[in-house]
């Protein structure tokens, strides 16, 4: 939310070197250690070792993620057969697994089956059973000038404890009500003697209306009560044309008010409901700004005007008009699909080239089934083509808005344009990241966003009524359930969230990635 504003620095430094920095650090020296031909260290179990340590690290690093993973996982099935003992054998099925979301399920279900394991047993068969202690005292106790071996076999431990950790807090939709209530704790601390949210010492329109609303979903009627003022104060900030705002973001923040105000379910909010939802169609880019279907940002929606709008303003709009009760097939709705196609990295559905910007290089749809920010455009970055094209790379937190709204527009999952998202998802399902970033080249990208990815994908498969995510390799994901899990381990002791790794889009305030990880524990309600 919020993505053309300044990032908000962090409020409070971590106190020594994190899990994932020391991940980091240990993983650059084993990088090093990379042969020609892909293999790691002396052979076979270090290069099995670095592979697992990887891919069960917090970046959770794959195959398509370059050469290092690829590279390696590639000389390992070549050598398979020296993985003679069983110990060696389920140290493959673990890398295996986890190197490319069960790309390689049929080679690990060879292994695994002379054993009668299965692979969510790995972790547990490999570790020590006395282990006692977590990936981060793992991490910590390696002394600088550790031989190559041990290092690779301390660190794979560190991946395998912390897979461990994870499998025991699976499934914990027992807790998710408690990490609500928690967090709702932690909202209620934040607002000033007003009622309100603040940003840099102001009252913040957006942010109250998405901190309100995620006290309305509180199962405590004094905490429901308590997002009365903010609900007043968005009231008075109605202007004329019907947005509510306080000067910016026109549309983020009218969107955000509508879903308080109808969350709240007063019929004395129905009015200004109604006039909210009539401001959104009102600067849709259609034929009331001169635009026709021919053109690139038809049917989009932007900031508040109408020269450049974009997917995240569209599916927040888009949702808004839902909760205001405008029908899936309503022009509004059915116009915003030529924008959402023309972001999708469909080539069958989105044969036009665009380009965006000062450049000079045209951009085409790919065949990935992703979504960028905007035809031709993708924070993620681009992909060169042969004929001199570039692709603009699909990224999750697009990917699950595109499906979200493609779902709002009444489009079922047997669609081209939703079974290419979807397949897309499968192919790149975590929650460790928001995927599609070139960790390569930026290694905090793929974090970038990363509450509101939590945020919109709860609500994309809740739209779609997706209950589990089955990746290529046949496996099936409760996505609630791992996401209840991922939120419960990054929860704060005083109740907050926080993104800790990139604070851009205003992620380094705790308040609001509170509020984003809150509306995805609702949206995660079955």
């Amino acid at each position: 939310m919020f993505a053309l504003l300044a990032p908000l620095l962090l409020l409070c430094a971590p106190q020594g070197p994190s899990e994932k920095d020391l991940f980091d650090s240990q993983l650059a020296v084993l990088r090093g250690g990379q042969h020609a031909d892909g293999h790691y260290g002396q052979g076979f179990t270090e290069t099995a070792q670095v592979v697992a340590a990887m891919a069960l690290s917090p970046r959770a690093y794959r195959t398509d993620d370059g050469p290092f993973l690829r590279d390696a996982v590639q000389w390992l099935l070549k050598h398979r057969a020296e993985a003679a003992e069983p110990q060696q054998q389920a140290l493959l099925a673990l890398a295996l697994s986890r190197a490319h979301r069960d790309l390689y399920a049929p080679t690990v279900a060879e292994l695994l089956a002379p054993h009668g394991w299965t692979a969510a047993e790995l972790p547990r068969i490999l570790l020590a059973s006395s282990e006692p202690r977590s990936a981060l005292e793992i991490l910590s106790a390696i002394p600088e000038h550790t031989p190559y071996a041990e290092r690779a076999a301390a660190v794979a431990r560190a991946g395998m404890v912390r897979a461990l950790s994870a499998q025991k807090s699976a499934g914990p939709s027992k807790d998710a009500a408690a990490l609500y209530e928690k967090g709702v704790d932690y909202l209620l601390t934040q607002r000033n003697a007003d009622g309100i949210w603040e940003m840099f010492g102001q009252p913040e329109p957006g942010v109250t209306a998405m901190a309100a609303r995620a006290l309305l979903g509180s199962t405590r009627a004094e905490a429901r009560a308590a997002a009365d003022p903010a609900l007043a104060w968005l009231r008075t900030l109605q202007q004329g044309d019907g947005s509510i705002h306080g000067g910016r973001v026109q549309v983020y923040t009218t969107s955000v008010a509508i879903g308080a105000l109808k969350a709240a379910n007063r019929p004395e909010d129905s009015e200004a409901i109604e006039r909210a939802a009539a401001f959104l169609v009102a600067v849709q880019c259609d034929e009331g700004e001169g635009y026709t279907p021919n053109d690139k940002f038809y049917g989009g929606i932007g900031y508040g005007g109408d020269l450049r709008p974009d997917l995240s303003n569209l599916q927040y709009a888009m949702e808004a008009l839902n909760e205001a009760g405008v029908a899936s097939e309503d022009p509004a709705m059915q116009r915003a699909i030529l924008f959402l196609q023309r972001t999708q990295n469909h080539a069958e559905t989105n044969p036009e080239r665009y380009f965006d910007a000062e450049s000079l290089q045209p951009v085409r749809a790919g065949t990935d089934g992703g979504a960028a920010y905007y035809p031709g455009n993708s924070p993620a970055g681009t992909e060169p083509q042969s004929d001199g094209s570039v692709v603009a790379r699909s990224y999750g937190s697009m990917t699950y808005a595109l499906l979200k709204c493609y779902g709002l527009a009444g489009l079922d999952r047997s669609d081209e344009r939703v079974e290419a998202a979807v397949q897309w998802i499968q192919d790149h399902w975590t929650l460790e990241v928001n995927p599609g970033f070139d960790m390569l080249a930026d290694p905090r990208g793929g974090f970038q966003g990363l509450y509101y990815y939590y945020e919109t994908l709860a609500e994309a498969l809740r739209t779609l009524g997706i209950d589990e995510v089955v990746t290529p390799g046949g496996a099936r994901h409760d996505w609630r359930a791992e996401l209840v899990s991922v939120l419960k381990r990054a929860q704060h002791a005083d109740g907050s969230w926080v993104n800790e790794m990139a604070p851009r889009w205003w992620e380094g305030n705790p308040v609001l990635c509170t509020a984003y990880a809150l509306n995805a524990l609702h949206a995660a309600r079955r």
